[in-house]
């Protein structure tokens, strides 16, 4: 029997009819539970199940207009060809150090671009490594309960504005009580945030107590708003780790992590603010609307310290804010725009603070920074205490000396070397090579900018001392670590040259002295914030933010111990200068393996931290294979401390782990783990922390040959490996066959330029 032929479609471009969009009244999860919703903000249900922060309602549909058949058609077929013409198509390979990462997503195929200033791009075919950093999304689907509710809080607030609320009574429904607000507030201010000093504590004061005195002022912005709120989330965050009984008073039935995404994701909402009797929101922007953004977009950079993709896109966001705002313009340039002195010297600082921010994230994720097209004439802000200047003040006092102190003294300063890091990160994302005039001429203005630190802002040990502040500590720490990330990143492309240039020394051995001094950094402060160390309360914090710092150091330690480029009494150093030293291999597996044994310990749970030590053991396997096949075999693993997994009960929650999911890992502090546990094990009985590749399985992501490749970075060094033959060796950098390496001084700022090979030269000694 024929079956009756199938309707015709219908014509292109005809209409179709559309279902009615259904209103949704219920909020989400009582919506996904079943459950009657009395419609309170939050409501009944989510607060006998503690789950205000989670209680949203679905903004009003849009009517959507009738669908453009033929149009959508157009644009189907216009991807298909687009994808038939990528299929065919080929890429030339990059000369620029940068490359390309693919990666699988939910919705399909992206490729993400990866600079020259991110240490993976030191990697470029390393897939291994590659798949430890791209096989978050998949552990994350792992870990993540299948009716738990998408995030509400996420950075895409500010872009998207998701749910926001209705109406200004959300806010102040939302504030805790004063006595509580109190207490984050000190909290805030007692802590090491980077962004306190753009906040003038005398005025804010003032405004915070008349705030109090008429909360339900409909005069009130709703950047006082988001500024509160996000100042919260902070302080809640901080709290957390240094003293969590300051959250246990807190009337509301939320955990620490519940009250820290539901005051940031208010944030979110105040700056994205819109009403039909107001114009707010950060596309309207007021002065006051930048100190919350930037607070927001520092709290992102704190939080979300595996994926920095939106850290990068919210720092964009708030330069354009300020750019529209002028904020790039000197006030003293801008005569009729009748600027106050103190608003003028507040504008300053905020800009200041966001390219540093706009700068930190770009590097991390090894993408150009958003300021390098911008040409700004605003002056760094002066060296003064809040109580020096006011809202009356008619002139600006001029600035204190550089040898006062005060809360501006670290921001002055770092802000004066970031200015040379940025310069020296846009010249590694330069389309043609620098000369190395251009590279010597960053150099000098390098040096010159940190030897105008203030000595009391020097790296000294621990035990001279003690009198003073851990923030101050911390800050030397900051400054130091800046300065030889920049020299880092500026002379690594001469570490290692297919035919090493003579006029060239002087890079690799500075490039190669800032790595080692990144890693002396780095087990300073795991001594210092040990159980028994002076600054155990506060270390967390600043070993989480120097990762990357502390990885790159490690990377270039590794590419000279694999490419034989050391000080050994059987190399062919004996034409060498006097005053260029280097370490040997041994001191230089010695300083891996240090480094090694402290990401083992603080990164125990961490998803961060944890890919650390498997970097590192994955270089080990690589030096001894390369060096078996010289016929000098070396052991890297067989002396490696234990690991028990277990130890992370007793430790403090990591940065790192932190989420804007919620989850909280708990993993040891540094130090932590007892001494007595870290024996030494053979090979077989060397336990790694959740390593996700096979140990005997050969890692293919270093390199063994490195032939055809571009010498010009170390990024491309790192794709495939060399070996100089013994006519080059002496060639590659001096050598002074006495050198010492226990005795480098890394504490004294002359270690850099060999002033301390002179035997005259009398310094403490703080060595390996």
């Amino acid at each position: 029997m024929n079956q009756p032929p199938p309707p015709p479609p219908p014509p292109i471009g005809a209409d179709t009819p559309h279902k009615r969009t259904r209103v949704l009244l219920s909020c989400a999860p009582c919506r996904n539970s079943k459950l009657k919703c009395d419609r309170s903000v939050p409501c009944s249900n989510c607060l006998k199940k503690s789950r205000a922060d989670l209680c949203i309602y679905a903004p009003k549909p849009v009517k959507n207009k009738p669908p453009k058949s033929m149009t959508a058609r157009l644009r189907r077929l216009e991807g298909m060809v687009r994808e038939m013409l990528g299929e065919e198509g080929s890429s030339s390979p990059s000369t620029t150090g940068g490359q390309v990462v693919q990666a699988n997503g939910a919705r399909g195929g992206s490729t993400t671009y990866v600079g020259p200033t991110h240490f993976m791009a030191m990697l470029d075919d390393i897939e291994d490594l590659k798949s430890y950093f791209d096989d978050d999304g998949e552990e994350a689907d792992r870990d993540t309960p299948e009716d738990s509710t998408p995030e509400i809080d996420s950075p895409g607030i500010l872009i998207m504005n998701r749910a926001s609320p209705r109406s200004r009574r959300y806010f102040l429904d939302l504030l805790p009580t004063k006595a509580f607000a109190d207490k984050l507030v000190m909290r805030y201010f007692s802590t090491n945030a980077t962004s306190q000093h753009i906040l003038h504590k005398p005025s804010f004061i003032r405004k915070y107590n008349e705030f109090w005195a008429s909360t339900a002022s409909p005069t009130i912005e709703m950047d006082w708003f988001a500024l509160l709120f996000i100042m919260f989330a902070q302080a809640v965050f901080f709290s957390h780790f240094i003293a969590p009984d300051e959250l246990v008073n807190d009337s509301l039935p939320l955990t620490p992590m519940q009250r820290f995404r539901q005051y940031r994701a208010a944030a979110g909402w105040a700056l994205t603010w819109t009403s039909s009797s107001e114009r707010c929101g950060y596309t309207s922007p007021a002065t006051s609307t930048c100190m919350p953004f930037l607070m927001y977009v520092e709290t992102d950079l704190l939080t979300n310290r595996t994926t920095q993709t939106s850290t990068y896109l919210l720092s964009s966001v708030c330069i354009r804010i300020m750019l529209k705002m002028g904020l790039h313009r000197d006030p003293s340039k801008l005569p009729g725009a009748q600027i106050t002195p103190f608003d003028g010297e507040m504008r300053r600082r905020v800009w200041a603070l966001a390219i540093q921010l706009d700068l930190m994230a770009s590097f991390h994720l090894g993408l150009p920074s958003m300021v390098y097209g911008i040409e700004s004439d605003t002056l760094k802000p002066r060296n003064l205490m809040d109580e020096d200047f006011d809202e009356n003040t008619k002139e600006l006092p001029p600035g204190r000396p550089d040898s006062d102190y005060t809360h501006m003294t670290y921001p002055i300063f770092k802000a004066s070397i970031f200015e040379v890091f940025g310069l020296v990160v846009r010249q590694a994302h330069a389309l043609t090579p620098p000369t190395y005039a251009e590279v010597m001429e960053l150099d000098n203005r390098l040096v010159q900018r940190y030897a105008a630190v203030p000595s009391f802002m020097e790296i000294r040990p621990l035990e001279t001392r003690l009198t003073d502040s851990p923030l101050q500590i911390f800050q030397g720490f900051g400054i130091a670590s800046l300065y030889q990330k920049s020299r880092c990143v500026l002379h690594r492309r001469y570490l290692v040259e297919k035919e090493p240039k003579k006029e060239h020394e002087y890079s690799r051995r500075t490039c190669l002295l800032a790595a080692l001094a990144l890693l002396e950094y780095q087990n300073m402060i795991f001594e210092a914030t040990k159980p028994d160390g002076l600054l155990r309360q506060h270390g967390w914090f600043t070993l989480s933010l120097g990762i990357h710092d502390f990885l790159l150091g490690a990377m270039i330690v590794y590419l000279v111990v694999q490419n034989e480029q050391y000080n050994e009494v059987s190399g062919d150093f004996g034409h060498a200068e006097q005053d260029t030293v280097l370490p040997n291999k041994q001191q230089l597996m010695d300083a891996l393996k240090r480094s090694y044994r402290i990401w083992t310990q603080v990164g125990a749970n961490n998803p961060e931290v944890r890919k650390a030590p498997e970097v590192l053991e994955t270089m080990f396997r690589k030096i001894e294979k390369s060096s078996a096949a010289r016929g000098q075999p070396v052991s890297m693993l067989d002396v490696l401390p234990e690991f028990q997994q277990s130890a992370n009960s007793c430790g403090l929650p990591l940065v790192g782990n932190l989420s804007i999911n919620g989850s909280i890992g708990y993993g040891p502090s540094a130090g932590d783990i007892p001494p007595e546990s870290q024996v030494p094990l053979t090979r077989e009985g060397f336990i790694k922390p959740a390593v996700t590749s096979d140990p005997g399985k050969d890692a293919a992501w270093l390199p063994d040959e490195m032939d055809g490749i571009d010498w010009n970075s170390l990024e491309s060094a790192m794709r495939a490996n060399v070996d100089l033959d013994a006519s080059t060796m002496d060639e590659w950098v001096g050598n002074d066959m006495s050198f010492d390496h226990q005795g480098i001084d890394f504490l004294n700022p002359g270690f850099m330029d060999g002033s301390w090979t002179d035997p005259s030269f009398k310094g403490p000694r703080n060595g390996f």
